[in-house]
């Protein structure tokens, strides 16, 4: 896909799709879902939204109940690629918000994310339907 000519609202546009159509596939259990949907929609709102940035990333990157802990944990490969996708949608936004906002040192892996992340985000998407 070729979103070189996207806005950076676009971008995150897309982003959250992705990550919605993943958060299809990471099953039943209520209280992750309601965490990935809160993720989401603080991602919709991340350029009304004061310090969404660090608020996304700390969906990202909590050590009791971060997305990254939730994938490292799982086992069926489908939700593992649901969690790349998620995860890659949430962190792109996140940058996004960063970079609105002026700060100018990122977390290690938000400051490496760019837009080959959506080509990652398409394939892990497309993996949970195989």
């Amino acid at each position: 896909m070729d979103i070189s000519r996207l806005s950076r609202i676009e971008k995150c546009n897309l982003a959250i799709e992705l990550g919605e159509r993943a958060a299809a596939y990471l099953g039943d259990n209520d209280a992750i879902k309601s965490q990935v949907a809160d993720a989401l929609n603080l991602a919709k709102k991340w350029n009304e939204t004061e310090d969404a940035g660090e608020l996304l990333y700390d969906f990202l990157d909590n050590e009791e109940h971060g997305f990254t802990i939730y994938q490292e944990n799982e086992e069926d490969e489908i939700k593992i690629n649901a969690w790349n996708c998620v995860i890659d949608a949430i962190a792109f936004v996140s940058k996004i918000a960063y970079l609105e906002s002026g700060i100018k040192y990122l977390p290690e892996p938000i400051e490496i994310v760019d837009d080959d992340i959506f080509d990652h985000m398409e394939n892990a998407l497309r993996l949970c339907r195989n």
